[in-house]
């Protein structure tokens, strides 16, 4: 029996080990090009409330995962895993332990009701809206003439909000990398530029607008410089950070845009009803062929993260 439990152990600490290596390599290869860095972005988009070290080892198992989430939580859903599925192995360093927990995403699921899982998505009726809450959240927008310049608008201002918070640390662990040689304020101006290009990509991306027609290799050069585990973690913990308030922020608004036109819906719903069953009293029962209305009723899921 300890010989088993041994054994167990000792496949648990490779498996950890795995993973482990896993995430240093991909933490070494993402920002060689602009490239690599940008289909990292595509994905952790997707998965933005996830933290940077989990959405690096998405990106590493499954770069087209667009919700992921625990067993447990999907069968909540009513979703089960696809017999055969993989599993996303995750690092869980709480409680100073490191072992491994798994998610999986929702094209590795399937539920017998049929039940669709739909995400949120800006449609053209909640253009305004949404500007109108970046605007409330991030100040003033440069350009809001479109969502597009308006994304990009809200990303800079985020990033002009937040920054300072990561530069401090950038300071301390550039050590050995790109950035060494420059004084404090060029190595602001590049973490600024690395950082409101990727925050960009991220919201043009996740509200399905396609961000490579709108950023180009130039608007990455800066990211070059981040080039050790150290200051890659930097830039990627800002960028997922100020990009999850921006997208948390865009996500909540459409979520009650949506519970507003649900209750518009079924209080005209209720009125036709009562106007139906009054047309059907006063007409001795006869119904005329305009005396129709339409129930509306969807499922969806908040996020592509659980939440407790």
């Amino acid at each position: 029996m300890v010989e088993k439990i041994s054994q167990g152990g000792k496949k648990l600490a490779s498996k950890l080990q795995v993973i482990t290596e896993l995430s240093d390599r991909t933490t070494h290869s993402i920002t060689d090009n602009h490239i690599n860095w940008t289909s990292f972005l595509t994905t952790a988009a997707w998965n933005y409330k996830y933290k940077f070290q989990e959405q690096l080892l998405i990106f590493a198992q499954k770069p087209d995962a667009t919700a992921c989430a625990p067993i447990g939580l999907w069968n909540n859903l009513g979703r089960w895993v696809t017999k055969g599925a993989k599993g996303i192995a995750l690092i869980d360093d709480k409680d100073n332990t490191f072992k491994l927990r798994h998610v999986f995403d929702v094209s590795d699921t399937n539920s017998k009701y049929e039940r669709p899982i739909k995400l949120w998505e800006i449609e053209e009726r909640n253009v305004d809206s949404v500007i109108e809450a970046l605007e409330n959240s991030f100040g003033e927008l440069q350009d809001n003439s479109s969502i597009v310049s308006s994304l990009v608008s809200a990303a800079h201002n985020a990033v002009e909000d937040n920054f300072t918070d990561y530069l401090s640390n950038l300071l301390d662990v550039r050590e050995d990398s790109f950035l060494e040689e420059l004084d404090e304020l060029n190595a602001e101006v590049e973490l600024k530029n690395a950082l409101k290009s990727s925050v960009g990509y991220m919201l043009l991306t996740r509200c399905s607008i396609d961000a490579s027609k709108h950023y180009n290799f130039e608007d990455f050069k800066s990211i070059s410089g981040f080039n050790t585990p150290e200051t890659v973690a930097i830039l990627g913990d800002a960028t997922s950070d100020i990009a999850e308030m921006a997208l948390r922020e865009i996500g909540e608004t459409i979520r009650k845009l949506k519970k507003v036109e649900k209750y518009q819906i079924r209080t005209i719903a209720e009125k036709e009803q009562n106007e139906y069953h009054n047309t059907i009293n006063n007409t001795n029962g006869r119904m005329s062929e305009h005396d129709e209305f339409n129930l509306y009723n969807a499922g969806e899921l908040s996020s592509s993260r659980p939440e407790t």
